[in-house]
């Protein structure tokens, strides 16, 4: 094409206009709303999810730095409302698990109550001969023996720690540590159990809502 073809106008890049800034006033979406309003609009909430199974079992940073008597202590009792919790749970009218669902529930149970035994006799609590619920035929049933022993082994060692704390006396170290890991390890397994639970009552729920 020739120069010649060029329009006037456009031969000439300074005549060209500019773009207008946006004014925040300008209305859009013919004339509803100003610009402005959606500048102004607060940034919503996320909607906070129930944690997956998998989460639960992720490493845990609470407890940083060399544990104590006392927070070991706390631990504990914190773990043993988690068991009431469970309790509460396994004994909610019409429950029934899937095979896969007791399986990861009586896994997860079994692990915690290993732990926090073990816990127990790191801070001074006498061993004694672990539950024997081969005789229980009701899965349920069993759950509730691991929680019931895992309670008084919890009650046992806290109040071995509150009178090693009263007359002065000192757990070792290590043993304090060790002990901390444990009932760590057994609050996440424990969380995992909760959760399974939890996702078996929504489905019961569910269905009766249907039903209904």
């Amino acid at each position: 094409m020739a120069d010649n073809d060029v329009p006037s106008k456009l031969s000439n890049p300074s005549a060209i206009p500019g773009m207008a800034p946006i004014d925040q006033n300008t209305a859009s979406e013919s004339g509803k709303r100003p610009f402005a309003d959606y500048m102004r609009e607060e940034p919503q909430a996320k909607v906070q999810q129930a944690p997956s199974p998998m989460q639960a079992l992720s490493p845990q940073t609470n407890n940083i730095g060399p544990p104590t008597m006392d927070s070991v202590q706390q631990q504990m009792k914190a773990t043993s409302s988690q068991l009431g919790d469970i309790n509460q749970k396994l004994n909610t009218p019409n429950l029934k698990l899937k095979p896969s669902e007791k399986f990861l529930v009586r896994s997860k149970l079994e692990d915690a109550h290993t732990n926090i035994r073990e816990a127990a006799q790191k801070v001074g609590v006498e061993p004694t001969s672990d539950i024997d619920t081969k005789g229980l035929q009701n899965p349920i049933a069993k759950f509730m023996a691991l929680i019931g022993d895992g309670q008084e082994q919890l009650e046992s060692a806290q109040n071995m720690l509150s009178k090693m704390s009263s007359s002065g006396q000192l757990v070792n170290p290590g043993d304090l540590l060790l002990a901390q890991v444990k009932i760590n390890r057994a609050q996440q397994q424990l969380d995992f159990s909760s959760i399974v639970l939890s996702k078996a009552i929504e489905g019961i729920k569910t269905l009766f809502n249907v039903q209904i």
